[in-house]
């Protein structure tokens, strides 16, 4: 008979107990790290799923009808196009600089004006 040594997910130690089960999964606890894990798991949907998400996407359609539509959490589908685009895009460098003014001194600045525009006169 042959024992299967469980190695932990986060640190590969191969010391790790049983530690109940979830849904009816083994659940495995490592004695170096503390780390709870479940061998069996797997985390995720498929990229099929999140390309057809990014399709959509460029398509025109919302983050909360894509959600809908694959069947997934508004949140999952915003981070993987982000992903998407953070990886494919390049963020354009802007064509001039910005020049930034605080509200209170462009309030000065119109009022210290010693000229003032009149419409009337024209």
């Amino acid at each position: 008979m042959k024992i299967k040594i469980t190695r932990c997910k986060k640190c590969q130690s191969p010391k790790t107990v049983k530690a109940g089960k979830v849904n009816g999964n083994q659940r495995f606890k490592c004695k170096d790290c503390g780390c709870q894990f479940q061998p069996n798991r797997h985390h995720g949907r498929p990229e099929k799923t999140k390309r057809f998400a990014i399709i959509l996407y460029l398509f025109g359609l919302s983050f909360r009808t894509i959600a809908k539509l694959t069947k997934t959490d508004l949140h999952a589908v915003y981070r993987w196009i982000r992903e998407f685009a953070e990886e494919h895009y390049e963020k354009p460098e802007p064509k001039s600089k910005a020049v930034i003014v605080e509200l209170d001194e462009m309030w000065h600045f119109i009022h210290s004006k010693k000229t003032v525009l009149d419409m009337e006169s024209l």
